[in-house]
């Protein structure tokens, strides 16, 4: 009888969800202590111009505070195309660890962050750290898992993310209050919010030895992997280079720009949940602590079930309806059901059919992301890392776009126009949807 598969992929594929949980927890986690870090720059500004009455302060601050949200979007968004092809040079296991430490590293020089531009310096540095991981992962799922799992294994990895966004959403109120004058610095107690951070950075960076001593590019590589094992991936995929520079290649593809601009308006819109959420949270039905801690942590854990289902969807209807509605289906439900769940937030006035709304809102468009890294994976050929990479540049200027845009929409016309602005930006993404082709690739010599 011809061995079986090890089924090391599985553990490749748990050690690389582990990995995107952490990456997750050090990106959301400044929205739960923004408050605390606001309270630190109004105290500043106050010190810096005794003349600012408090409620200019206040405006000021808070304008801070948008800023050092948006600025790991900025960097993070920037960075994906070189993030993306540094895999392709050094390797996806070697580049994931590097990555998984550094992000880990400047999660706690956050904490250590001694103002407005130091805290600004650090968040892009997390941005620019964690802007290869996915583009990375993608390749990876690819080198592992033969097309008809792959949707299965990119969901399982976007779970991960989508896990540790809840995580963090959760706990970090928590730590905040229990670490609170746990550690000193030069004799004073260090504020709970700056502990937290420091925490979450030195386990990440031990998560990063894990991740290095377990993973390999392909089966083949990988010392527990035998040889039927190494023929469930299937073949290498060519490393032959195209005739075209890439960048070239991704301005003349109007299918790769239609499947940027959906990442654009589908992140205009979800970034609201790990930016502003918690603040609404706190300004509309006075909510906080660990309590808003665990309200604001409900859309991501229900969301886990759209992530986990997206991608048995996704592969099933690729095999029924082919692979290019097979892919499409599934981001049009979630952009049209997000953009209803915005809709039904800007009349409603109780706190939980808010986040009833929230939570289908994240069912939603997790129900599409699987698709949408199978796309990648399908348009990309060869070239996986900086095709997904690219999208993700565009859709993270929509991330980093919102909490400026709703920032701004908030203070000047409400909350409720926060959301006619949410449900906009989904009914966009929809319509954009329509153009994209997951059976042409990117690249001509890849067909």
């Amino acid at each position: 009888m011809p061995d079986r598969p090890t089924n090391v992929r599985y553990l490749v594929l748990s050690v690389t969800a582990a990995a995107a949980v952490f990456m997750y927890v050090d990106r959301v986690c400044i929205a739960q202590v923004s408050p605390d870090i606001t309270a630190e720059f109004k105290a500043e500004l106050l010190r810096a111009d005794p003349t600012l009455d408090d409620a200019e302060a206040s405006a000021r601050a808070a304008a801070r505070m948008d800023w050092v949200k948006s600025a790991f979007f900025w960097s993070y968004a920037l960075a994906q195309v070189p993030a993306g092809a540094l895999g392709m040079r050094f390797g996806y296991r070697q580049v994931l660890a590097a990555y998984l430490f550094l992000w880990s590293f400047f999660t706690a020089v956050s904490g250590l962050a001694g103002g407005f531009a130091a805290l600004v310096g650090a968040r892009l540095a997390v941005g620019v750290t964690e802007a290869g991981a996915y583009p990375t992962a993608a390749a990876l799922v690819k080198g592992w898992f033969p097309l008809p799992s792959r949707g299965v294994a990119n969901s399982v990895v976007a779970l991960g993310g989508r896990l540790g966004g809840a995580l963090g959403q959760l706990l970090t109120p928590g730590l905040v209050v229990a670490l609170s004058g746990v550690v000193l610095v030069a004799g004073e107690p260090a504020a709970g919010w700056r502990v937290t951070l420091v925490l979450y950075g030195l386990l990440g960076i031990l998560w990063a030895g894990v991740f290095w001593w377990v993973v390999r590019d392909r089966p083949a590589a990988h010392p527990r992997a035998n040889p039927a094992e190494v023929a469930h991936a299937g073949p290498a995929p060519s490393a032959a280079p195209s005739a075209r520079p890439p960048v070239l290649l991704f301005l003349a593809s109007r299918n790769l720009w239609a499947f940027s601009l959906v990442q654009f308006f589908n992140n205009l819109g979800w970034a609201f949940l790990i930016t502003h959420f918690p603040d609404y949270l706190e300004q509309v039905h006075g909510v906080r602590g660990a309590e808003k801690g665990f309200v604001s942590s409900l859309p991501g854990f229900v969301g886990c079930a759209g992530m986990f289902l997206g991608g048995f969807l996704t592969d099933r209807l690729v095999r029924r309806l082919g692979v290019r509605r097979g892919r499409l289906v599934p981001i049009l439900c979630g952009t049209a059901g997000a953009a209803a769940a915005y809709l039904f937030c800007a009349t409603a006035d109780s706190m939980w059919a808010v986040v009833a709304a929230m939570c289908a809102l994240t069912v939603a468009t997790d129900l599409a992301i699987p698709a949408v890294w199978a796309v990648a994976q399908d348009i990309g050929g060869k070239r996986v890392g900086p095709v997904l990479g690219w999208a993700n540049m565009w859709g993270n200027f929509g991330a980093a776009c919102c909490p400026l845009v709703l920032g701004l929409v908030q203070r000047q016309y409400g909350w409720p126009a926060v959301f006619w602005t949410g449900a906009a930006a989904y009914a966009a993404s929809t319509c954009l949807a329509l153009a994209v082709n997951a059976s042409k690739p990117v690249d001509a010599d890849d067909a």
